[in-house]
């Protein structure tokens, strides 16, 4: 039989770096064996910089766009996971039966230096590696 994919939602404020490099790693990673989406709380366009630094790993995020926390999407996942403090502390309560995972990544995006970006990037790509052997999702 068929295990169900597993549900997960990547949540930063703006999803224009962190969450959208959360998505499209877990989405490389996982396969068919997840469902992933990213959001943000105050959504603004993907930033250059993360589109660079994705194409230097061959993941093209040009057709994405950046959206807000859709809350059917929220209450049907099975793991949130909220990449910085600001969402963690504004982040609508996950309900009960909902694992909740709290990054607390700084934004790279502040200094505006690819290499932060980059950093950024290389330490999500780890995280999300781990969180799939974690929910035992086949990479």
């Amino acid at each position: 039989m068929m295990k169900k994919p597993v549900r997960i939602y990547f949540l930063c404020i703006q999803n224009r770096c962190r969450s959208q490099i959360a998505e499209a790693f877990a989405k490389h990673y996982g396969g068919e064996n997840v469902i992933v989406e990213s959001a943000g709380l105050e959504p603004h366009d993907i930033h250059p910089l993360t589109l660079e630094v994705m194409r230097e790993v061959g993941i093209e995020l040009s057709g994405n766009t950046s959206k807000k926390i859709d809350m059917k999407y929220f209450i049907a996942s099975n793991v949130i996971v909220k990449l910085c403090q600001q969402v963690a502390e504004r982040c609508p309560i996950v309900p009960f039966g909902i694992t909740s995972v709290d990054w607390d990544i700084e934004d790279p995006l502040l200094s505006n230096d690819i290499q932060s970006v980059r950093q950024t990037r290389d330490t999500i790509q780890k995280k999300v590696i781990e969180l799939l052997k974690g929910l035992n999702v086949p990479i």
